[in-house]
């Protein structure tokens, strides 16, 4: 008896062992190939590095989440290095794997959750989002956990991280279903004392936010999505296609593990295969405009799903196949994938920094595109007009463009980077700034940079 326990935990501390070695040395592969992108993610961080610097968000500047996000980045933005917030980013992601892991293993055991951290490591929607600071992620950060004390019936533990899950991004609340059919289901006599717990912790916080920010914290983080990216209409959300590249295949692997659910009778597989298309499809029914990390939130329960079939199906025909899709995932996304690895592709950004420290001084302003003017300012430490972080035409079209328009006039900024995609904003400045260089990649950027 006591050779046997020693036996599975032999195998169990072999598992452990080996997807901590396959996630460091992803880890050490992705800081080798570090690239700064064109992503939001320069924002979130520019801002992290203002809120340590004294500025407040909703009263200093707009942000448009809630704060949590930029709390977890502070500390780390603060170093002025890139890099290093990069590096901790990274780190989020691999979390957010280990967790999977845990996850997996306590609903399904060991083979199917280290077949669920591999599938789900190497999935273009993980390679890419998971080492952006986007939101998503840090939010699973959060989330995972509260569904893994959830399991050990830590009800309290639990809701902790779900609020901070929750004041990270509102999405998670699409989640939090979930949550409620498997204690249903499997801890009923907790419901009572989980939603009681939820209740008062998501409402203390709120009103700690409310008191100390007052209506803006409401206008920002509500009343402007509601005005900018709450469908109305019947037409297709924006940027589909940036679902479609990912969200097919992810629903597929959804669809193969739901119908493989049903003639195993596993409750447990159907949940994590149902959920994840009924989140996407509520996502694509709500949002005017639609971008794949906003449904990365449901890849750790897709690809739970996953590796419980693969390991555990007899079918050889549907193990293949969903080996075949998460391939299939892969060799159609290695272009966007060469966009977040391949530093040829971001030289733009090093040129920007370039003419930043050759045009401005320290104290000097600068404005415009919101990626890379919130590069340059976090890298080379120059002001942005206005503390416009987020300079995005929704956004401008919230505060008012001709406010905006009036305050850059007036503060006129050293450099301005425009972005061509919204020149009826940007040519009101061409008449006062003299082109210095203009750069374009078709379908990832063009910009025109003016001093």
């Amino acid at each position: 008896m006591t050779e046997k326990i020693l036996s599975q935990q032999k195998k169990l501390f072999s598992a452990d062992i080996l997807i901590f070695f396959v996630l460091f040395s992803f880890l050490l592969l992705r800081i080798i190939f570090f690239s700064p992108v064109f992503s939001d993610e320069t924002i979130y961080i520019n801002m992290a590095k203002a809120l340590r610097e004294g500025l407040l968000p909703y009263r200093d500047f707009f942000y448009a989440h809630p704060p949590v996000q930029l709390l977890l980045l502070a500390p780390i933005a603060f170093t002025n290095s890139f890099i290093v917030v990069k590096i901790f980013i990274s780190i989020v992601g691999v979390v957010c794997i280990i967790f999977t892991y845990l996850i997996a293993k306590e609903l399904f055991g060991e083979k199917p959750a280290l077949m669920t951290s591999l599938a789900f490591l190497f999935f273009p929607g993980f390679l890419i989002f998971g080492n952006l600071a986007m939101g998503t992620f840090e939010t699973l950060l959060f989330f995972l956990p509260a569904f893994y004390f959830l399991l050990h019936k830590k009800t309290f533990l639990s809701n902790v991280f779900l609020t901070l899950a929750i004041f990270t991004r509102y999405l998670t609340i699409l989640l939090f279903p979930l949550l409620i059919v498997y204690i249903i289901k499997y801890q009923r006599k907790e419901l009572h004392r989980f939603l009681s717990f939820f209740i008062l912790m998501n409402l203390l916080v709120f009103l700690f936010l409310y008191i100390s920010f007052r209506f803006k914290f409401i206008n920002f983080t509500l009343l402007y999505h509601f005005q900018t990216n709450i469908r109305v209409a019947s037409q297709p959300p924006n940027l589909i296609w940036q679902y479609l590249s990912l969200g097919f295949f992810s629903a597929s692997i959804s669809l193969i593990t739901l119908i493989h659910s049903q003639f195993e009778k596993n409750y447990k597989l159907f949940l994590f295969s149902l959920y994840p298309l009924i989140y996407d499809s509520s996502v694509l029914l709500i949002l005017k405009q639609v971008t794949y990390h906003y449904f990365a939130f449901v890849l750790p329960f897709i690809f739970i799903a996953f590796g419980e079939v693969v390991v555990k199906s007899k079918f050889c025909v549907v193990k293949l196949s969903l080996f075949l899709i998460l391939l299939l995932s892969i060799l159609t996304n290695l272009h966007s994938l060469s966009f977040y690895f391949d530093k040829n592709k971001n030289l733009v950004l090093k040129e920007l920094l370039e003419y930043t420290f050759r045009f401005t001084e320290k104290d000097d302003l600068i404005f415009g595109s919101a990626i890379p003017t919130n590069y340059l300012s976090f890298v080379a430490n120059r002001k942005i007009v206005g503390n416009y972080f987020d300079s995005d035409l929704k956004h401008i079209n919230f505060e008012g463009k001709e406010k905006v328009i009036n305050e850059v006039r007036t503060a006129k900024p050293k450099l301005i980077i425009a972005d061509k995609a919204h020149e009826d904003f940007y040519r009101f400045f061409y008449e006062d700034y003299e082109i210095v260089k203009e750069w374009e990649n078709p379908g990832y950027y063009h910009l025109v940079l003016m001093k």
